[in-house]
């Protein structure tokens, strides 16, 4: 994989990991909650979600690759129009944001994971998205599962890091995310790099082909 490429994926996923989600908001409550130690555990059933939706975007991906490369251009292209489309949302959408202050409490590791594994197992558009970014990064005349290998472990790498930092800085971070403006400013700010990415990787690729 070229390290441009990898580069432009790092950045994209960074812009992506840093906003307030589900994840997210659910590693800074159980923090507040257990304790960042413990956290550790929903941020772990958390990547575990997200791998098992990769392998599965993945095994479809690496099909249309071998099947049909015209489709697999399709899919691309269909990629850049949902990163568009994301950051289009991130913009127009209206945080709801709720987070209340609880005295640390115990629960164990294995809870913790299953509830993260859940929360993020349950969202049917993760396999969606994965689906549709990794083909932008891909070059169907390499091989594509060392790829597709490289971008699974990048990904889940910086999402850990960001929820482990989300995680650590939980009780500062209370008072931002329970502010609509403030993170309706970061979405707006989001969505806007959101929609550039798009657009600069659909003429990135319009001169590779």
């Amino acid at each position: 994989m070229e390290p441009a490429i990898w580069l432009s994926f790092v950045g994209t996923v960074i812009i992506l990991a840093i906003t307030p989600g589900p994840s997210v908001l659910l590693a800074t409550a159980n923090s507040m909650k257990y304790g960042k130690g413990k956290t550790m555990g929903t941020i772990a059933g958390d990547l575990t979600a997200n791998l098992c939706q990769i392998i599965l975007a993945s095994i479809g991906l690496a099909t249309l690759v071998v099947s049909s490369g015209e489709l697999f251009q399709i899919i691309k292209w269909c990629g850049v129009a949902y990163l568009i489309y994301m950051g289009i949302t991130k913009i127009i959408a209206k945080p709801q944001i709720k987070l209340s202050a609880h005295k640390k409490e115990d629960r164990s590791f294995s809870k913790l994971f299953v509830e993260g594994f859940l929360m993020s197992a349950a969202n049917p558009k993760a396999i969606v998205f994965f689906a549709a970014l990794f083909p932008l990064f891909l070059n169907e005349t390499n091989p594509i599962i060392p790829q597709i290998i490289i971008l699974a472990i990048t990904f889940l790498i910086i999402d850990g890091l960001s929820l482990f930092i989300y995680a650590v800085f939980a009780e500062k971070l209370k008072s931002y995310l329970e502010n609509q403006e403030k993170v309706h400013l970061q979405n707006r700010i989001v969505g806007s790099l959101l929609i550039l990415s798009g657009i600069l990787l659909s003429l990135v690729k319009r001169t590779n082909h």
